[in-house]
Order: structure tokens, then C-alpha cells, then sequence
């Protein structure tokens, strides 16, 4: 099942430029189960579409922190 969450840039490294927008993107369509990623550095939020069955927001989460940034989910 598809299901989308937005995670909240929260850290001190923060999405600056479409650069960074692209990065993330790349970084989390290689996590298995991610389908779309949409990343917005002018509101620091970094929207997920992916597989429930595949892949949990921590997960994708986790990766993000690994790559840096540090994140929370935003409320809907």
C-alpha cells in the first residue's frame, strides 16, 4: 500500500538549494520501497511517497539522518 509522509527538516544542516533538493532525492530513491520524493529547501520539508509493506518512515528517516539531516515528522 502507498502511503505519503512529509518529514520536517529540523537540524542544523539544512536543505539551502536545488542542489540539496536533488541529493536528497537521490539518497532516498535508492531506499527500496520509496517511490517518489519531492524535496523543498524554501519550507524544509521533504515529501515521501512510499510501499508500507516495503519500507517504514523511520527507515527512510534514519537515512536521512545518516546523510546528515536531521528530521521529524510534520504534522498533517
Amino acid at each position: 500500500m502507498l502511503k505519503s509522509v512529509t518529514f520536517e527538516v529540523t537540524g542544523e544542516q539544512q536543505l539551502h538549494c536545488a542542489a540539496c533538493e536533488q541529493r536528497v532525492a537521490r539518497l532516498l530513491n535508492t531506499v527500496e520501497g520509496v517511490g517518489q520524493v519531492r524535496a523543498q529547501a524554501d519550507r524544509q520539508r521533504i515529501d515521501v511517497l512510499f510501499d508500507t509493506a516495503v519500507v517504514e518512515p523511520r527507515s527512510i528517516a534514519e537515512r536521512l539522518s545518516e546523510a546528515g539531516y536531521e528530521t521529524e515528522v510534520a504534522a498533517p
